[in-house]
């Protein structure tokens, strides 16, 4: 069951793309976010009052506040503000190869920060999947540079170094899942939503719109985040975020399935050096366990 729960944040994030897109036809970046966040806090307080962990929220934020609080400024506020306000101002090529830098980030923060070193395998397994991701997403390896665009490049990498400082800080925090999903989302939403007064008002609340903003509360806010926490359990936060490089494969999938999208055989081919490298960073060879790295 907790693979096949691991198996559905992947799904979930991945699709969470395709919402997005349908999200964007009528409203506005900020608007979303703070949208889909208040709707996950709201889902998350009602489940922590159905299994009777108001208290232990509160007792969470009372004696980690200001943890909880670093986490939710991470994970929610400039993961997804960086990245959207990013998005909007570099090239579609470049945000491929920036957004899917999470893991290398997540890897490196464990390897500096928590102390836990890890064998060549996995970093050359890190690399190849980094590449295959850059294929998938792009359709090549293909850089854009450009001065015009060198600020949304900084913000989305700046976006990705911030959901690995969700990972490894969350990985520290020692609540339930549903407590720390609760108290992330909540105050994620409190810091979204003066940005999102400050912003133009979307221009119009489509029944598309708003169904895709419920989806993503739901699904990719609220699930995803949910049954994240419970595979840090039982799995090392920079394995599993290796796994985070099979989103774009699945989005592309998702795309070619749910909107006859084109797939390249470039593409495909670049799933393949994906599944390939990370594999590899999850089997390393005998040689390596026979050194003692782990």
């Amino acid at each position: 069951m907790r693979v096949l729960k691991f198996a559905a944040v992947l799904l979930l994030w991945a699709g969470s793309f395709i919402l997005n897109a349908v999200a964007l036809r009528s409203l506005t970046p900020a608007w979303i976010v703070a949208a889909r966040w208040s709707l996950t806090a709201l889902c998350a307080l009602a489940l922590l009052a159905y299994h009777g962990e108001l208290p232990a929220l509160g007792a969470a934020l009372r004696h980690d506040g200001r943890a909880l609080a670093v986490v939710a400024f991470f994970g929610v506020t400039l993961l997804y503000g960086l990245q959207i306000t990013g998005q909007a101002r570099t090239s579609a090529v470049n945000t491929a190869l920036l957004a899917n830098t999470v893991p290398l980030f997540t890897a490196l923060l464990a390897a500096t920060w928590l102390r836990r070193p890890m064998p060549w395998s996995m970093w050359l397994g890190i690399v190849l999947a980094l590449l295959g991701a850059w294929i998938v997403s792009a359709g090549g390896l293909r850089l854009e540079l450009d001065r015009d665009t060198a600020l949304g490049d900084l913000l989305v990498t700046l976006s990705s170094l911030a959901g690995a400082l969700y990972f490894i800080a969350g990985s520290r925090l020692r609540h339930s899942p549903l407590v720390i999903t609760g108290a992330v989302s909540l105050l994620g939403a409190l810091m979204l939503w003066p940005v999102a007064l400050l912003t133009p008002p979307p221009i119009a609340w489509t029944l598309p719109g708003m169904g895709a903003v419920i989806a993503l509360g739901i699904g990719s806010g609220l699930l995803a985040n949910l049954w994240w926490w419970e595979t840090i359990t039982w799995l090392d936060t920079h394995r599993a975020a290796m796994y985070i490089y099979l989103i774009p494969l699945i989005t592309i999938a998702l795309a070619a399935w749910l909107l006859a999208e084109q797939v390249s055989v470039v593409q495909w081919l670049g799933g393949l050096l994906l599944l390939s490298g990370v594999w590899l960073a999850e089997h390393p060879p005998a040689f390596a366990k026979h050194r003692g790295v782990p």
